[in-house]
């Protein structure tokens, strides 16, 4: 996939993900997004990671694993 390609659809996935700013993070991703924001945030860390990002990497890891304790809440 082209790199354009790639940025384009990372920034229609992060314009989605993130939705409203003054909602609090770890709430604005609608359910049926919750394993596409999952694997979202797990790329964006190994991203900050390359970059020598390390604070931002776990900042990332922190909103995926937020992610998934909400995804195994909404399961059951």
């Amino acid at each position: 996939m082209p790199i354009v390609r790639r940025v384009l659809i990372g920034f229609a996935m992060s314009v989605k993900l993130n939705g409203n700013k003054y909602s609090p993070a770890g709430t604005r991703v609608p359910s049926e997004l919750l394993p596409t924001a999952i694997r979202y945030e797990k790329a964006r860390a190994l991203a900050f990671e390359h970059l020598g990002q390390p604070h931002r990497a776990e900042e990332c890891l922190a909103l995926k694993r937020f992610y998934e304790r909400r995804k195994i809440k909404e399961q059951n």
